[in-house]
């Protein structure tokens, strides 16, 4: 399965101090886990949308994802999560039934040889991922709602 950030949409009502233990309980209305090769591949765009950490003491206003750890998002954050997304997923639509995307660089032995990694991706699969994302960004859109993100 390999590393996944996992996107729970929660009502508003659930202790964010306590978000974590979300998967063992019935606060989830929706949720969905994006591979890290994907989010990697999208992350300087996922640096737009406001959020917080409710891991820090004062849930200070940030942008992006804590990449390790928790992130919050709530209904202002909404707006740019449905336009980035939708905005991949056209993109990516674009594209044949089997994506073959660049990668991360990856160094050989020593410093001078590498190579970056090559991503295959079903399009149709991580399409339905993303339009996920959209639909719980849209419901996050209507207020009474977090989205909560759970790193690696």
């Amino acid at each position: 399965m390999g590393l996944e950030h996992e996107f729970y949409l929660i009502p508003d009502t659930v202790n964010v101090n306590q978000i974590w233990k979300l998967r063992k309980n019935n606060n989830v209305i929706e949720s969905v886990r994006i591979h890290d090769d994907i989010i990697q591949y999208i992350m300087d765009s996922l640096n737009w949308i406001p959020s917080k950490n409710p891991s820090t003491s004062g849930n200070l206003n940030r942008k992006g994802l804590n990449y390790y750890g928790e992130t919050l998002f709530e209904q202002q954050s909404s707006e740019k999560i449905i336009a980035i997304f939708t905005s991949w997923k056209d993109l990516f639509r674009n594209g044949p039934k089997v994506l073959k995307l660049r990668g991360n660089f990856v160094y050989g032995e020593d410093d001078e040889d590498g190579e970056y990694e090559k991503l295959i991706i079903n399009r149709d699969e991580l399409i339905n991922k993303i339009e996920k994302m959209i639909t719980m960004a849209e419901k996050l859109s209507e207020g009474n709602f977090y989205l909560y993100h759970l790193g690696i």
